[in-house]
């Protein structure tokens, strides 16, 4: 390829390359770095060594001719480097080099080279050449000092390159995973390409259809627990029967992606039906994801825990204060001075508010109710305790919605303030 002045970019392997460099200051030391590093076999000829250089040549590392240029010194050279003070010499040896048709390269001076050695940075996993096709050594110099310095952080992200390839639903396998609360944005980057390589898809109404869609058209798609359907025995009856589906396909040799809102291990039943794929001898894996908790507190700006006003966070499913009698909450031992993030609350809004009341919480304890939190259609609805009930049903509050009780429940930011940071605002009641 060459290069729009007529000289090449050299990016080929140096090992064994035998290199004459005219010169041995501060710039040609730093032209004998670059081969050296490379593996060439280096001859530096110079009437005054930079004390770089001259460590080199005492280590044996380079070959060291003391005294004038001559041409003569070319012979047996595959390539060759000007890099001297004086700019005629310089010129010199590169019509000597050019004339005996040897690659050669003269320090900021493109017109008379005939090939460039571009910057380089090398890690572990990488090797990068930056050139500016000799306009701008400088700026060429300072790009690769700049990738120097962020050689770590280079090679973790070309070892997430390297692997995501490599991200696919195996067959056979049943990847229980988590969908996040909503949003196809915040899937995990293995979430995502499990779910673009599955042969079937179990899901049920709480994953959104864009998270489902990204399947591939021939998946099998089975969607369980439809609004309203799977309450009391009915619930008992969907878990069975997706516990039988992931066994079945998994068996016929289908790569199973079971799709379940938020964290499959956060009152996602992720536990459950990972003993009965144990039992059942069938392959799984555990992928996490953003818990509901987290991701619709983060969408309504609701900080779970806060310097200033919150130092505990407790997880509740709401459905313990319909009465369970294995399992229940211990409402009298919540930290009241917390934050509460209560799952599956909604159709249980009356109870859990006497719950809290009689375990002494204050009536004005803030919450807010945060419905399809990070999808289309958020709603963020506060008050205090006095008055959930009424606001839960004159809102027409329905699932999917998180409950969060405590502090941090009040909102964190003033209405103006809000607006300033282009974010929704919430809804007071």
């Amino acid at each position: 390829m060459k290069a729009k002045k007529g000289y090449l970019p050299i990016f080929f392997d140096l090992h064994g390359a035998r290199a004459l460099v005219v010169g041995a200051g501060p710039v040609a030391a730093r032209k004998i770095d670059a081969l050296l590093s490379g593996g060439a076999a280096v001859t530096v000829v110079a009437g005054d060594f930079s004390p770089a250089v001259e460590g080199r040549a005492e280590r044996g590392e380079l070959r060291a001719i003391r005294g004038e240029y001559l041409q003569e010194r070319m012979e047996g050279t595959d390539l060759v480097f000007a890099a001297t003070s004086d700019r005629a010499l310089n010129a010199r040896v590169s019509r000597d080099a050019r004339r005996r048709r040897i690659p050669v390269n003269v320090a900021d001076s493109p017109e008379e080279c005939t090939f460039i050695l571009p910057a380089v940075v090398r890690g572990e996993e990488f090797t990068a050449a930056i050139s500016t096709e000799g306009r701008n050594p400088g700026a060429a110099r300072a790009i690769r000092e700049f990738l120097d310095e962020r050689r770590a952080e280079i090679s973790v992200r070309l070892e997430r390159g390297r692997r995501r390839p490599r991200i696919a639903a195996r067959k056979g396998t049943v990847h229980i995973v988590g969908a996040g609360p909503g949003d196809p944005d915040l899937l995990t980057v293995r979430a995502l390409g499990l779910i673009r390589s599955a042969d079937a898809v179990i899901h049920d109404y709480l994953v959104p259809r864009e998270i489902v869609s990204l399947a591939p058209e021939k998946a099998v798609k089975i969607c369980y627990a439809r609004r309203g359907r799977t309450a009391g025995h009915g619930a008992a009856l969907k878990q069975n029967a997706i516990h039988e589906a992931m066994a079945r396909l998994a068996l016929e040799g289908k790569s199973v992606v079971r799709l379940k809102s938020g964290d499959p291990l956060v009152f996602g039943r992720g536990g459950e039906e990972a003993e009965y794929l144990a039992r059942e001898g069938v392959p799984f894996e555990i992928v996490p994801g953003i818990t509901a908790a987290a991701g619709c507190a983060a969408a309504a700006n609701l900080p779970l825990t806060h310097r200033d006003r919150s130092s505990s966070v407790t997880f509740l499913a709401g459905h313990e204060a319909g009465g369970k009698e294995e399992n229940a909450v211990e409402w009298n031992r919540l930290p009241k001075d917390g934050t509460l993030a209560v799952y599956m609350g909604v159709a249980q809004v009356d109870s859990i508010r006497r719950e809290l009341l009689a375990a002494g919480f204050s009536k004005e304890t803030h919450f807010a109710i945060v419905e399809n939190g990070t999808r289309p259609g958020q709603r963020v609805l506060r008050g205090s305790l006095r008055d959930l009930s009424r606001v839960a049903k004159d809102s027409k509050v329905r699932s999917p919605a998180m409950l969060y009780v405590g502090r941090t429940a009040a909102p964190l930011f003033a209405e103006s303030d809000q607006e300033n940071r282009n974010e929704p605002v919430a809804q007071s009641v």
